[in-house]
């Protein structure tokens, strides 16, 4: 696991967020409409989620992003 832990650090604040949404169940709609940006910018962020990460899917992500998630409106 100590891959993902460093993978994590890669994360910027923008994919973090998006990620740690993600993992709480939200859909790529809900994200965007919480953090105020498009549906689009949401699946970016995602898609370099998952690269950095080497993972292929949403349920791979790790479930610890949820414990630094900010406030976000």
């Amino acid at each position: 696991m100590a891959d993902g832990l460093e993978g994590i650090a890669s994360l910027t604040d923008s994919e973090r967020r998006v990620a740690s949404l993600a993992v709480l169940g939200y859909t790529n709609r809900e994200i965007a409409v919480k953090l105020y940006v498009t549906a689009s910018t949401v699946e970016q962020h995602l898609t370099r989620v998952y690269r950095k990460l080497k993972i292929r899917r949403r349920k791979d992500l790790p479930a610890d992003l949820w414990a630094n998630l900010r406030k976000t409106g």
